[in-house]
């Protein structure tokens, strides 16, 4: 998936969490929604990245306090900015912590209801890019594959060598995550009551339809007023696919325009 389409969304929404992390009640659900991430990220140059950064830089000590998580968070959200900047395709320098922390707790204290729900572009274009669609199971190691392969999940999530079935595991777990990872306690009571067991859901379609429920609930009860409609984001979802499972040079996805 199009790094531009899910990306903006991702980051909006993650930030959101740390912000707002409640150590005593969320700590076993942000971690968890954190380390599954490399996982399920929709883009394997994305996924290989987030899991050396956070190598390097790891989530345990953050998870302490907010302001720690917070500011990890910002830490690997530069990283991934000075990737971008390598690649040609970031021109801007990165906002510094405080103007960063401004941002989101204004927009935490404008409250969880008659609001916007960010990150539906991102948990969407997850539910998309589901372990078992044909073009994920397709997808191309990742280029520069030791030589001497490591027998563990980390190894072969990290250069695009894991099976549908080992991955589905992550992915459910990521997704599990989720309703006690959210900004707000009326966005996660509000996601509890209405989502189902995801662990029923073998297909993408049936992940993309059950997350268009969740949202008309959560838009319902939350009176939330960035709404859509299905078949749209259907096209936004087709049209923003970049193919970069294809592919072994690239180094971010993004969708390109064949030239005539």
């Amino acid at each position: 998936m199009d790094t531009r389409f899910w990306g903006p969304s991702g980051w909006r929404l993650l930030h959101l969490i740390a912000f707002s992390y409640e150590p005593a009640k969320q700590k076993e659900s942000v971690r968890e929604l954190f380390t599954m991430l490399p996982y399920v990220l929709p883009c394997k140059f994305c996924r290989a990245s987030l899991a050396d950064y956070m190598a390097e830089d790891p989530l345990e000590p953050p998870l302490k306090s907010r302001e720690t998580l917070s500011k990890w968070l910002w830490r690997i959200h530069n990283r991934v900015n000075e990737k971008l900047r390598s690649q040609g395709l970031l021109k801007e320098d990165d906002p510094s912590f405080s103007a960063v922390k401004k941002v989101y707790e204004d927009r935490i204290a404008a409250g969880c209801t008659r609001t916007e729900f960010e990150g539906w572009d991102f948990l969407f274009s997850i539910a998309e890019n589901h372990p078992r669609a044909l073009s994920v199971k397709k997808s191309l190691p990742m280029p520069g594959v030791p030589l001497d392969i490591e027998d563990s999940p980390e190894f072969r999530n990290r250069w695009n060598l894991m099976e549908a079935q080992e991955r589905m595991g992550f992915y459910l777990r990521f997704w599990k995550s989720i309703a006690g990872a959210l900004p707000f306690a009326g966005w996660r009571d509000a996601w509890s009551s209405c989502s189902l067991d995801f662990a029923k859901l073998e297909y993408r379609v049936l992940w993309i339809r059950e997350l268009w429920r969740i949202r008309c609930c959560l838009e319902k009860e939350l009176e939330l007023v960035n709404r859509d409609e299905f078949q749209s984001l259907c096209k936004r979802l087709v049209n923003h696919r970049s193919g970069c499972g294809k592919r072994k040079r690239a180094k971010t996805c993004r969708r390109t325009t064949r030239k005539l």
